[in-house]
């Protein structure tokens, strides 16, 4: 049955993502909701979870400018659709599986959100829920979730599609390529991944795919395991027998909870997610990505509130390279790893209410003959072929830091089933001015830069460039970012004398803030944001530095000053309540509480919104509206 390979669009009620936060992240990067012991794990599992900890998403710039409020709009689509399955994947949002039909039942595969709601999940905030993702490079949802991937059509020898997508991470440094067919026998979609480090130097490598499954009461999960580590969302992994209690039905989950399955050993790594009916969603890979995972968002107001926050009702079912989630592994330079996936449907009667193992044992017997019956070979002889047909173009990123280590004479061996393009656009404009790829301009300070870089090359770049308020605001960015705080002053300073910009205040003042000199940090950003006064992050920057600093009255005037545009955002609006209770102005912070409104950008874990209630409102229930606990 010949397949097709199509672009399309879907309409749904959207949020848009909106442009980045254009300060640059040189603080420390956003942390998950909790961080894991290592005590009483293996050695492997322990060393592995303090190898490559990230402390800067930088140079990615932050996604958090979206809001709820949504309207339709399109989703771009590539379609891989034969007569047995329909796979969607959403080029402009990291190359997401958004769905995966059975046409023979009707039901969709993997959870198919009804809407675009951006929430901050993510490595750089914006993220949103539903299908399948990609996670590369550091432990959290990749800095590419919300961004687009290149992406081409391939034609196998068969005849048949092959959906190629690929992209360059620039924080690990790590070039991904992801090959997509539908199975020409039966209803199976086969994903082969290649991940190249195409540096001289080791990199820390992380791969989770996230599949989002539809949770109903009947929802069960199955992997070929009876142990777990166990996470609830405080930082200890436990060990736990997995089948006593069972917790292998989502919707009974008295909290949210991770279990990292340990799995039996042998050769096919599998999960499978099925209903009370039996029918339901098997994943299956190659030895290399050992790992599977079940989350739970748990029976609690805060995860019920959740759900709805993102869009409706799931769980998730994940395989990945380790053991756990917080573990970063050992790649070496040059090296190229590489593994299969393959996503069935499947019917397995009988087993809703079955004890753990035989259930285990029936799923696991349907899980291989269905595997046994698929053939993903036709990806072997399309891997390094070249990606003419351009579906979408991704970020400039990958041409630059090949054209960069060519200047030097690094090395950069990419892959040869992609190409990248650097491009035409205004966020790379400067780096390719500076590599000689484009005319020169003279930037102007009144104008956040569009772009940032991180490495020993660019900044050896940047120092045999001619010296401007700009090469020495990129060279003290980078500095700020690797913690080098000396040398970012230096430069900060350096840029200030040549020309006054709010982006170098801002960062002396974030620096000065760091190092303690809390006064002179609080001057410099006051200074940034009278050069900048539209721009809302800096101003969210300034208030919550004078409210660490004790300055609650100073900061609600300034919050006051703001327009109302900018004053009824959700964060200057917790900024109001928490500047009113620092006043003893209770009243006033208990009326903008019961005014009940929404941070859209509420970090997970984040619980800001229930510990102001409870100060100010002590003897009363935290409102559903403001309950994200996930524990």
């Amino acid at each position: 049955m010949t397949a097709s390979l199509t672009l399309a669009s879907v309409t749904l009620p959207t949020a848009p993502v909106g442009a980045p936060n254009p300060l640059p992240a040189v603080a420390a990067m956003p942390q998950a909701p909790y961080e894991a012991s290592t005590e009483g794990l293996p050695d492997a599992i322990a060393e592995n979870i303090r190898y490559g900890q990230v402390t800067s998403i930088h140079p990615y710039l932050l996604q958090d400018q979206y809001t709820r409020d949504r309207a339709a709009a399109s989703m771009r689509l590539a379609v891989l659709e034969n007569d047995l399955l329909r796979a969607e994947f959403a080029l402009g949002l990291g190359g997401r599986l958004v769905r995966l039909l059975d046409k023979a039942s009707g039901r969709d595969l993997v959870y198919r959100n009804a809407v675009f709601q951006p929430a901050n999940l993510a490595l750089r905030n914006a993220w949103f829920s539903g299908g399948v993702e990609w996670n590369i490079g550091m432990r959290g949802h990749w800095p590419l979730t919300c961004a687009p991937l290149y992406a081409a059509a391939l034609t196998a020898p068969d005849g048949e599609p092959v959906l190629r997508m690929w992209e360059y991470e620039r924080v690990r440094g790590l070039v991904v390529q992801i090959d997509a067919t539908l199975d020409s026998a039966v209803a199976a979609l086969h994903v082969r991944v290649r991940v190249r480090n195409p540096h001289a130097d080791e990199t820390s490598m992380y791969w989770w795919t996230n599949i989002a499954v539809a949770q109903t009461d009947g929802s069960r999960v199955f992997a070929p395991a009876t142990h777990a580590y166990q996470t609830q969302y405080d930082g200890s992994l436990a060990h736990v027998d997995i089948a006593s209690p069972d917790v292998s039905r989502p919707a009974g989950a008295p909290a949210a909870a991770d279990w990292f399955y340990t799995l039996d050993g042998s050769d096919l790594p599998w999960i499978a997610a099925l209903e009370a009916d039996g029918s339901g969603l098997g994943h299956v890979s190659s030895q290399r990505l050992s790992g599977r995972k079940l989350f739970v968002w748990g029976d609690t107001t805060g995860g019920h509130h959740w759900q709805k926050w993102l869009g409706g009702h799931y769980f998730e079912i994940q395989g990945g390279l380790a053991a756990t989630q917080y573990e970063h592994l050992r790649m070496p330079g040059g090296a190229t790893w590489e593994w299969t996936e393959t996503f069935l449907p499947l019917q397995v009667d009988g087993v809703s209410s079955e004890e753990w193992p035989s259930a285990v044992e029936a799923v696991g017997a349907e899980v291989r003959r269905a595997a046994g019956a698929t053939d993903a070979s036709r990806l072997d002889p399309v891997a390094d072929l070249d990606p003419v047909e351009l579906l979408n173009v991704g970020s400039p990123w990958g041409a630059l830091e090949a054209a960069l280590a060519t200047r030097y004479g690094a090395v950069f061996q990419s892959l040869p089933g992609v190409r990248f393009v650097a491009g035409d656009d205004e966020d790379a404009r400067y780096w390719r001015e500076l590599l000689g790829l484009a005319s020169a301009t003279d930037p102007d300070p009144t104008t956040a830069p569009a772009s940032y870089v991180a490495g020993a090359l660019w900044d050896r770049l940047l120092a045999e460039a001619p010296a401007t308020w700009l090469t020495h605001y990129h060279r003290a960015v980078m500095a700020h970012a690797s913690g080098d705080h000396a040398r970012a002053a230096a430069h900060y300073e350096a840029s200030l004398r040549q020309r006054r910009s709010a982006w170098a205040l801002r960062g002396l003042g974030q620096l000065r803030m760091a190092t303690g000199e809390t006064d002179a940090g609080i001057a410099a950003l006051t200074d940034a944001a009278s050069l900048a006064p539209d721009l809302a992050p800096l101003a969210l920057e300034l208030g919550e530095a004078l409210l660490s600093a004790g300055r609650a009255e100073e900061a609600s005037g300034f919050l006051a000053s703001l327009p109302p545009s900018t004053r009824d955002l959700g964060r200057f609006r917790v900024l109001a309540v928490r500047a009113a209770l620092a006043s003893e102005a209770a009243d006033e912070a208990r009326r903008m509480l019961e005014d009940e409104f929404d941070v859209p950008d509420i970090r997970e874990g984040e619980l800001s919104m229930s510990d102001l209630w409870r100060q100010a409102f002590p003897d009363r229930p935290v409102p559903e509206r403001y309950d994200f606990s996930m524990a």
